[in-house]
């Protein structure tokens, strides 16, 4: 088993092939988050229940007494201001995107993968940085083992069909050597076209919301995805905890291939 299968192996479950991820990086771009007042606190509950934890380079290191039961940590590899909404207290006049760390230096962080947005719907050169960053990500990573997970972010005022965008980052993303991918849920025929696309690479859905999440992700899991991908949301909830876990359980309970 090479370097990046075994990674892939921290955050992906060998028994069943299922993956239930929690990105909690979004306070990079949008500052302090509705229950992530104190990240730390924030986060050390769910540790034991998801499989994979995405976090800032800075925020990595407020993770550093994790168990080798508790969820692997996969770094943001960029900075954005693209997925700031018009209601944010300071919205982008112009978009920025800016890399941040490499693999060398996200393995000195101790993740087992690098996380990389990719804008779709935005100028030109927006979407060039993002091809070009993930190339150079992708061939760094290689040669030291860490593999590359894409996020598609088909968030720009340009997109007109949200699952054409998807499709489009995916193919980018295969492109540019990804191992990986976390995708907004697209609808069952665009997912199907996708799983056909990344040919066994694994692709996590990211819920349209935390409400119906349980219901996107058993259509998603018997159509062959690899698991879900849940964001900040999740930390506004009452019981983020209950909920995870919760999911958690369907996830890796479901069968292989069931029909929704």
């Amino acid at each position: 088993m090479d370097s990046k299968s075994y990674r892939l192996r921290e955050f992906i479950s060998p028994v069943d092939g299922r993956s239930l991820v929690v990105d909690a990086s979004a306070g990079l771009s949008l500052g302090v988050l509705p229950g992530m007042e104190h990240f730390a606190e924030a986060v050390k509950p769910l540790l034991p229940l998801a499989d994979g934890i995405v976090a800032s380079p800075g925020q990595a290191g407020r993770l550093a007494g994790r168990s080798r039961t508790d969820a692997a940590l996969l770094v943001r590899a960029d900075w954005t201001n693209a997925l700031r909404k018009p209601d944010f207290v300071l919205p982008p006049e112009m978009i920025s995107y800016i890399p941040l760390v490499d693999p060398a230096e996200a393995l000195d962080l101790g993740a087992s993968a690098l996380v990389l947005n990719f804008l779709l719907g935005y100028e030109e050169q927006i979407e060039a940085g993002c091809l070009k960053n993930m190339v150079q990500l992708a061939l760094q990573g290689g040669q030291i083992g860490l593999p590359l997970i894409v996020d598609v972010q088909p968030s720009g005022p340009r997109v007109m069909l949200q699952s054409n965008a998807v499709e489009l980052g995916i193919s980018y993303a295969l492109e540019g050597g990804a191992d990986g991918a976390a995708i907004p849920w697209p609808g069952p025929a665009s997912l199907v076209r996708i799983l056909t696309m990344m040919a066994g690479l694994p692709v996590w859905i990211k819920p349209t919301s935390i409400e119906v999440a349980g219901i996107e992700m058993t259509a998603a899991l018997s159509l062959g995805v690899t698991g879900l991908w849940l964001n900040e949301r999740l930390f506004a909830l009452e019981n983020p905890a209950a909920t995870l876990d919760a999911l958690r359980v369907r996830l890796h309970t479901q069968p292989a291939l069931e029909q929704a």
